[in-house]
């Protein structure tokens, strides 16, 4: 007859409490305090809520710039020059942006990242770069957009489509010092979202010039080929990840929950928001992700919620025994 020793190669241990469920996983124990069996297991990944940002806002940059517990998040509408800062528990407010916009491009880290384009008194091609203390004014984009999303690091970033009096397929690649053309989306799109590094960028989802698509394109450095589509339209939606591995989540049409998942082949839809948002920004991996800010229904219309993701969520559960 089998044993669970001779089918897991160990014993089952006696604890006088439950260990932390994420380093038990798969492991069968005895909690000799509360008399049962219990077993550690990894559940599909879900939201909760974070501490809320000092200002609401919407269409807010630099999105994708940091980590779960390390994001940085700048301007925005109402017409803001605010930049927070989340340590995995609150936001702090730290030293404006020196020109007020929105809806601009951004990527990076929490100590090091740049902002690009985006809304003031008309469309711009600004770009600042943030060194974890304050921000400098540096070079241009070469084609000023707004509604332009941005992935990658300091010295080699990104920017993809976008509009000015209409929507483009433009991309223009970033060295740490200045913009250069790269090749162009080959659907001319805006609003979308993006993820990834400047040699394995992403863009998913944006409006064309006629509707909103669900559209999925994946850059290598060189060109743009289109991949496994979303399974719903969607645009200014939150992502993080890699080209690999990544999430997005909210957006439009109207006010999204929606949660999809990238595993590198195809999208898998999972856990909803708490909060439907739509323009709203997002950052992490596609195991530690976070949402935050958006516009909602009603008034007023722009939200400070945060929303942290985990997948997989760990718990601990007691086995019935008969």
């Amino acid at each position: 007859m089998a044993t669970y020793k001779g089918i897991q190669g160990y014993t089952v241990q006696k604890l006088s409490s439950d260990p932390t469920a994420s380093e038990a996983e798969g492991q069968l124990f005895y909690n000799s305090s509360t008399g049962k069996f219990k077993i550690a297991v990894a559940g599909a990944g879900a939201w909760a809520a974070g501490n809320d940002l000092n200002t609401a806002r919407s269409t807010a940059f630099p999105a994708n710039a940091g980590t779960q517990s390390a994001m940085l998040l700048s301007g925005g509408a109402p017409s803001l020059d605010v930049t927070e800062l989340y340590d995995g528990t609150s936001w702090a407010e730290k030293n404006d942006i020196n020109t007020v916009r929105r809806n601009g491009a951004g990527f990076g880290t929490s100590t090091a990242a740049i902002d690009a384009g985006g809304y003031s008194t008309d469309y711009s091609a600004l770009c600042e770069s943030w060194d974890g203390t304050c921000w400098t004014e540096t070079s241009n984009l070469l084609t000023a957009r707004q509604a332009v999303v941005g992935c990658g690091i300091t010295t080699a970033g990104i920017a993809v489509g976008g509009k000015d009096a209409s929507i483009q397929a433009v991309v223009e690649l970033w060295n740490g010092t200045s913009w250069s053309e790269g090749a162009n989306l080959q659907t001319t799109k805006a609003s979308g979202t993006s993820f990834g590094v400047q040699t394995a960028a992403n863009f998913a989802g944006g409006e064309t010039p006629t509707v909103l698509v669900a559209q999925f394109e994946e850059y290598n450095g060189t060109s743009w080929t289109e991949a496994a589509d979303l399974n719903a339209t969607s645009a200014q939606d939150a992502s993080g990840g890699t080209s690999t591995a990544a999430f997005t989540a909210g957006g439009a049409p109207g006010y999204l929950a929606t949660t999809e998942k990238w595993d590198g082949t195809s999208w898998t839809e999972v856990a909803d928001l708490a909060t439907a948002r739509s323009e709203i920004r997002g950052g992490g991996t596609s195991a530690l992700g976070i949402a935050m800010s958006g516009s909602i229904p009603g008034s007023p219309s722009y939200s400070a919620a945060t929303e942290e993701w985990n997948d997989p969520v760990y718990t601990i559960k007691t086995v019935t025994v008969s």
